[in-house]
């Protein structure tokens, strides 16, 4: 293993290794537009320049790589001369753009003019003029003049994608970044692009002219829209923050996890922000009384939900009520609802709902077509594995027949918020269905009570994907309205239904390893 010293600080370091990725490992930032460690080294925008001793000229450190017994300095006079010849070439035809750009704020461009080039501008002659709000796809908006032609983007689509979505045309002073004649730029990890540019070019539309990035507060969490589990930067606003704008939720990022999905998040759940703040969101328990569902405190309607199913099980035994729980809730909630009906009230009709569709969209890069993120974790909260439409159909059967007096179902069919096919359609019939979920539906038409429930972001829990992953993740923002998290629901009920016997802590995490 090589030995090279950056900075005075002494690192070994695999073959192969570049002087970027060592200064990296030892916390030694070294700028650079066009390096990313998820892409390839191409060493174009020079801002990476070191000195290394015995060789005269300097180097670019994201494509030399190390050897024993190299020494090198990454802020000499002369690297930060280099520097600063850099930015002011790249500075020559950039708009004076930042006060209304939306990467202010988080622009390696601005950030490094501020260390290294606060100089008078010596150029004199007309900028070039490029097109501004050039609409690359349904999400991507391009501005010409703000590109320093980086090619992460171009990079991207090849080597990770692999479509030959972008290109960089003309050359020179011409050279622009754009689609390829006549196509557009649609493409189910189109975001990461935006992710990627170093500088404003490339903005999404979504996003555009929202909010400042300073002016957010970011959480970590954990992607529940399959059974990848991807790793995620939430930038929201508390609802006390909110003043101009009302959204609290402005955008999802992809975390790096190496074991998970690297550097990188799909459009699917990138988008799914939206859900938090969706105005299908359910905000306050529903009773139904007569033909409409008017709204009721949570004492008032666990009160109820506690005596209809005492009534059912005094009735009809545990034959008469049936349980549905779906692979969309935390494994906490999953241990609730097999501690609550299946060992202290007796229910033997429970059914794992969510079937994988086997027309869902699929790739090999991240995308499952499971588009659950918990069905492993069912079987780690004690529910054997079962072929998730058997038991399900065969409850709804019998709902549908009048065997099955109460249903109770658990979660949210998340296909159906994508418009896709929906995992789970109940039937209407004379029973008494009660349903624990966060978004409204279509069975809530003959439903008798809605208890709403809070959002993965909005709660403490943990998923299992599809690798047997656990994946634990803290609640980034309080429960939209009077929704609750489902462990506190079905704790609350418990209590009602005389379940005594002392209780595991809500906070699932405890004793899992949180990957990410």
């Amino acid at each position: 293993m090589p030995t090279l010293t950056i900075d005075n600080k002494e690192i070994n370091v695999d073959p192969g290794t570049t002087v970027i990725e060592a200064a990296d490992r030892l916390g030694i930032f070294i700028p650079r537009f066009c390096y990313h460690p998820g892409l390839s080294a191409v060493g174009s925008c020079r801002m990476c320049m070191v000195e290394v001793e015995k060789i005269p000229k300097l180097q670019t450190a994201c494509t030399t790589p190390v050897v024993d017994g190299m020494v090198v300095h990454t802020d000499t006079e002369a690297v930060r001369e280099a520097r600063k010849s850099v930015l002011e070439f790249l500075l020559i035809n950039h708009p004076l753009d930042c006060p209304i750009c939306d990467k202010a704020g988080e622009c390696l461009l601005q950030d490094y003019y501020m260390e290294y080039a606060r100089y008078t501008s010596r150029y004199r002659e007309t900028r070039w003029k490029k097109r501004k709000v050039h609409i690359l796809g349904p999400t991507i908006v391009m501005d010409e003049e703000r590109c320093v032609l980086c090619s992460r983007c171009v990079r991207f689509f090849q080597e990770v994608t692999g479509k030959q979505q972008l290109g960089i045309f003309e050359r020179g002073a011409d050279s622009v970044l754009s689609t390829f004649p006549g196509e557009i730029l649609e493409d189910p990890y189109c975001g990461n692009i935006v992710d990627l540019c170093p500088v404003g070019a490339l903005t999404d539309r979504d996003f555009r002219f929202r909010q400042r990035v300073w002016m957010l507060r970011q959480g970590d969490s954990v992607c529940p829209y399959c059974a990848r589990g991807c790793n995620l930067i939430i930038d929201y606003n508390l609802e006390s923050d909110i003043q101009i704008n009302d959204r609290r939720v402005y955008r999802f990022r992809p975390r790096f996890n190496p074991e998970i999905n690297g550097y990188w998040i799909c459009d699917r759940g990138r988008y799914a922000h939206r859900f938090l703040d969706d105005e299908r969101r359910l905000r306050e328990p529903l009773l139904r009384e007569g033909k409409r569902l008017i709204p009721a405190g949570w004492e008032r309607i666990l009160k109820r939900v506690g005596y209809r199913i005492r009534e059912v099980l005094d009735a009809f035994g545990p034959g008469g009520m049936g349980v549905i729980l779906l692979p969309s809730v935390t494994t906490g909630t999953a241990r609730w609802v097999r501690r609550l009906f299946v060992d202290h009230l007796g229910v033997t009709r429970v059914g794992l709902g969510g079937s994988v569709d086997p027309e869902a969209t699929e790739d090999t890069i991240l995308l499952r077509r499971d588009r659950f993120p918990n069905r492993r974790g069912l079987a780690a909260a004690g529910f054997p594995d079962q072929d998730p439409g058997s038991a399900t159909e065969a409850i709804l059967k019998g709902w549908a027949a009048g065997e099955i007096k109460l249903l109770y179902i658990v979660g949210d069919d998340l296909p159906r918020f994508f418009e896709e096919t929906p995992s789970l359609r109940i039937p209407p019939a004379g029973g008494i269905l009660i349903l624990q979920k966060s978004m409204e539906g279509p069975e809530d038409a003959f439903a008798r009570m809605l208890l709403p429930t809070a959002m993965p972001a909005e709660t403490t829990g943990s998923f299992v994907n599809f690798e047997g992953k656990e994946q634990s993740f803290p609640a980034v923002l309080p429960p939209l309205g009077e929704s609750l998290p489902g462990e506190v629901i079905l704790e609350r009920l418990s209590l009602l239904l005389g379940l005594k016997r002392p209780v595991t802590p809500l906070d699932e995490g405890a004793g899992s390893e949180e990957v990410g």
